[in-house]
């Protein structure tokens, strides 16, 4: 009792001599306590605050970073050093972020070494407001060696875990782009995964270390000179999946998408004002773009008007310079998106005004595509997307039937072989409409519209079928899901041509001996 009643005397004393002593003085006390105590402490200590300047307006970016950082640790070993944590989650997300509560700490350690964290919360004085800030300890003696890579550690753990939590959306043009935001945005919740793609295994890898690599490569781009984008081009026929791969790529890199209607864009103006409005991290799609625009005919164009010119100044004595000789600006007048404004979207200088970006374009046609649009520096891979080999057709198997494997595989794999590959649409869509009933049922539905394909193929005399085809390896390897790195120049020698000759092969599909084969396999 004696020792709290010595307690509240100095309490007392302390109270009466905060009252009595100037407000300088006080403060002079106190920066005199807090230097003995720094000096004395074996740590350091860093204030990191929610806003940075004297008014508070700018937003510290390093606060949000410390936040993020802290919140991707909270299921390792380091949050249980934490008794408290805050909760919260957004409407549109189904994520639950954490948030050390007000004043408290949580320990982590760099490097082998220990470090703490604590979150301070300050009510304003005569205010609702609250002053918010982090406070970083670490051992005093190694700060100039811990703090830079530290501060760098927490940056790049916080911009990943960033990237992969937040909300990806699906943007698409307006058609208002000159005068404001010309996107508008819903969120992205394509279920499409590598995993899931009716894909053969080798372009699935194939596809998965090229993105990897390309999103890891800032360094590269920057010491190479080249801006940091990529361009696919994916063809095949309806159903192939090309839509599917986009959305797998999404997923897989944790990108924004933008579904870019060219019908809607006025000119190339328009254009360059929507390639400015895109995000770092973001997927740039046009589909179909032999369909979107008839981009090739510019060429047909600008031959056809220098034709027209040369023949006027011939015929008129009169001729005004001013009327204007160039081609391009006779497109431009036409009040329309160009080959030449493309040209430079995809790879023009306002292509590099951002960052981690790939463009993807899209056709059933490759043939149709202006050479200019896909060649090396546009288009830097060609994907071909064709019918299911048997490896995708597992995949959908498994995806849709949950089966690894079934006594007619062996079947659908001679009907493949034969001609009678389909679309993983197709597929899809038999196995969709079946998923409920029989598993024999499904499988037995998709050998017969194999079959049906391979009757309507060729000649169907005596139920056996003849298949003009370029290449046997085309052929037996399907689909024709070929990875390319280069230009036009080099589709001449892709799979399905050689040397431009076409082949002819005969096969001999006996469709009736496939099914009794199928059954007498079942009796047994």
């Amino acid at each position: 009792m004696e020792i709290l009643s010595q307690l509240w005397s100095l309490l007392g004393l302390l109270t009466v001599l905060q009252n009595i002593l100037p407000t300088q003085l006080l403060s002079l006390l106190h920066s005199l306590y807090e230097s003995l105590q720094d000096f004395i402490s074996p740590y350091s200590y860093f204030d990191i605050p929610e806003f940075n300047g004297y008014c508070g307006v700018e937003i510290n970016d390093l606060y949000r970073h410390v936040n993020l950082y802290l919140n991707s640790v909270n299921s390792s070993a380091t949050a249980s050093t934490c008794r408290r944590f805050t909760l919260s989650r957004s409407k549109s997300s189904n994520c639950i972020s954490f948030t050390i509560a007000p004043n408290h700490t949580i320990h982590d350690s760099f490097n082998g070494h220990s470090l703490s964290w604590t979150h301070h919360v300050d009510t304003v004085q005569d205010s609702l407001e609250e002053k918010r800030s982090f406070t970083l300890k670490l051992p005093k003696r190694l700060r100039h060696l811990l703090l830079s890579p530290y501060i760098q550690h927490v940056t790049s753990r916080a911009e990943e875990f960033e990237r992969v939590s937040r909300e990806r959306r699906l943007f698409t043009n307006n058609g208002n782009a000159s005068y404001e935001s010309g996107w508008v945005s819903v969120p992205f919740r394509h279920p499409s995964t590598f995993e899931t793609l009716a894909l053969e295994p080798h372009l699935k890898k194939q596809m998965m270390e090229d993105l990897k690599a390309f999103a890891s490569g800032r360094e590269f781009y920057h010491r190479v000179g080249r801006a940091w984008k990529r361009g696919y081009l994916l063809y095949g026929p309806p159903g192939s999946g090309k839509s599917s791969l986009i959305a797998a790529m999404a997923n897989y890199l944790c990108y924004d998408v933008y579904d870019l209607e060219l019908t809607k864009v006025t000119d190339n103006s328009e254009l360059r004002a929507l390639l400015i409005q895109t995000s770092n991290r973001s997927i740039i799609v046009i589909e179909d773009i032999d369909c979107s625009l008839d981009l090739t005919a510019d060429r047909m164009m600008k031959a056809t008007t220098a034709t027209a010119t040369r023949r006027k100044r011939s015929s008129s004595s009169g001729y005004n310079k001013d009327l204007g000789t160039g081609n391009d600006q006779l497109l431009e007048e036409s009040g329309r998106v160009t080959l030449s404004g493309l040209l430079n979207f995809t790879d023009g200088l306002w292509s590099c005004c951002g960052e981690e970006r790939i463009i993807v374009f899209t056709t059933n046609h490759r043939e149709n595509v202006d050479p200019a649009l896909v060649r090396c520096g546009r288009m830097d891979v060609h994907v071909s997307l064709g019918t299911c080999g048997m490896h995708a057709f597992k995949a959908l198997a498994m995806n849709y039937l949950g089966i690894e494997w079934h006594s007619s595989f062996d079947v659908v794999e001679s009907c493949i072989r034969s001609g009678g590959a389909l679309t993983p649409a197709q597929i899809g869509e038999i196995l969709l409409r079946n998923r409920g009933n029989n598993v024999d049922l499904a499988i037995k539905e998709v050998v017969s519209a194999m079959q049906a394909r391979i009757l309507s193929t060729g000649s169907t005399e005596h139920l056996n079928t003849s298949i003009e085809y370029e290449d046997m390896a085309a052929l037996t390897r399907s689909p024709q899901s070929v990875l390319t790195v280069g230009s036009p120049e080099n589709w001449d020698s892709s799979p399905g041509k050689t040397n431009g000759k076409k082949r002819k092969a005969k096969f001999l599909v006996r469709l009736r001996s496939l099914t009794k084969s199928d059954s007498g396999r079942r009796g047994v």
